[in-house]
């Protein structure tokens, strides 16, 4: 049975249903696939000497045609002799999903090893404040026929440590809500032998739901920011000091920003999604009550891209109070408002909470973000224990909402108009509503 469904605003044709409330969309059939751009014909990788790297088809193949069992075309994979060191796992095929809608919970793939024996897994980086790379629990497969594989993209995640910054700590490891690059089928180096690969599929379920949406009558406007104090902020102590350093130029640069002239007019701005280490911050206060923002906004890039993601940062300090002066004191002016970066902001007692949307490219939306929908991605000194323990938002302790345009459109800026940021009351059960799965400490 064929269908169409919507997911977060987007159709996503060409799905099949399959067990109750599940359904899954073709990633990649390998039918008329050329290989090529993103996907070379052999294994490679860029630490590799250059001497490795020339003689990479000595070391493994990979080519589509067709196979016995498969259906039309499939990948085959040959590796020939012991991969050079580099890495635990290397990419076979990207797989253009740069993004995954909240209720993608695994990939699946049909797979046949004809000889020897296979590590693998699918995976990818994160956002540059997340967990560095993430990939599912690696599977090994052995000789036999064609067999079903499924990696789960919400549970048993394993990472590294590469890029930490502020996860060094975490407690969970996260996929589908801070996907940052596409997401690659890898095979393990010590994997040698004939793998023959087909059908791979993304699975959707109901451990994520698509974005909520509220009524209007349930919701209730409780305070709304002033977008005239709109400010700006690196993550990263090295972009943070070129940009204020005359004659340098950051790579990651500020965001540009044109105020508003008077109450009533939107924030315009624009930011390059590079590494997520650059960010609008506008402050906002929830009063008691509150347990959701509502973000009046409209997202530009020039791109292809139908629907633009957006990355959302609400920053937290003990008791609603943040010394916005400290992270900077005694810096020069121009560049970056403030360097919120672990060295910089060490002794203070903040941390923030993520949360991730997608909205139509050039068009107005208003998007409704329960407090119960955002995940602590960071928190120290008195606040350690948020991330640690992952408790959820507090209301009291909200100082600013950040807004990031992240790495998959760092091909050209996102320009960005806000009309309002408010904090809202949902009359509905906010935690009925919320979209990622979390994952749990």
């Amino acid at each position: 049975m064929r269908v169409v469904v919507v997911v977060c605003g987007f159709f996503l044709a060409g799905l099949s249903v399959l067990n109750a409330g599940e359904a899954s969309k073709s990633i990649e059939a390998f039918d008329g696939t050329a290989i090529g751009g993103c996907n070379p014909t052999a294994i490679s990788f860029w630490k590799w000497s250059p001497e490795d790297k020339g003689n990479a088809k000595d070391f493994s193949r990979l080519e589509i045609c067709k196979g016995e069992g498969a259906n039309g075309g499939a990948l085959k994979i040959s590796v020939f002799k012991p991969l050079p060191p580099g890495a635990d796992f290397y990419a076979l095929w990207t797989t253009g999903l740069d993004y995954l809608p909240p209720d993608a919970i695994a990939v699946r793939m049909r797979a046949k090893v004809v000889s020897g024996n296979f590590s693998l897994t699918v995976g990818s980086p994160t956002a540059y404040f997340a967990n560095s790379d993430v990939w599912a629990h690696p599977q090994v497969l052995q000789p036999g026929g064609w067999r079903t594989v499924e990696f789960s993209l919400v549970s048993n995640l394993e990472r590294n440590f590469r890029r930490a910054v502020f996860s060094v700590e975490s407690p969970v490891i996260s996929y589908t809500r801070w996907i940052q690059e596409p997401m690659r089928i890898m095979v393990g180096a010590d994997s040698c032998g004939e793998l023959w690969l087909d059908d791979i599929e993304l699975v959707l379920s109901g451990k994520g739901s698509t974005f909520p949406v509220y009524r209007e009558e349930k919701i209730r406007p409780l305070a709304e920011a002033d977008l005239g104090r709109a400010f700006t902020f690196s993550t990263d102590d090295k972009e943070f000091d070129l940009a204020r350093t005359p004659g340098k130029t950051a790579v990651r640069k500020p965001a540009v920003l044109n105020p508003p002239r008077v109450k009533g007019e939107p924030l315009e701005a624009s930011q390059r999604g590079l590494e997520e280490m650059s960010f609008i911050g506008i402050p906002v206060s929830c009063p008691e009550g509150a347990n959701a923002f509502r973000v009046t906004v409209k997202m530009s890039h020039r791109s292809r891209l139908d629907g633009l993601a957006v990355d959302f940062l609400a920053l937290v300090s003990q008791g609603g109070l943040f010394p916005w002066t400290k992270p900077v004191a005694g810096e020069p002016a121009g560049g970056f408002d403030l360097c919120l970066s672990p060295a910089r902001t060490k002794g203070m007692s903040w941390g923030f909470y993520h949360a991730r949307r997608i909205v139509p490219n050039g068009d107005w939306a208003t998007l409704v973000i329960p407090l119960e929908d955002f995940v602590c991605a960071y928190g120290s000194g008195e606040l350690r224990d948020r991330h640690q323990l992952q408790q959820p938002l507090a209301a009291g302790e909200v100082v600013a909402l950040a807004i990031v345009s992240p790495f998959r459109q760092a091909a050209a800026d996102t320009y960005f108009t806000i009309r309002s940021v408010e904090a809202v009351r949902l009359e509905d059960d906010p935690a009925l509503k919320v979209s990622f799965p979390k994952a749990v400490p």
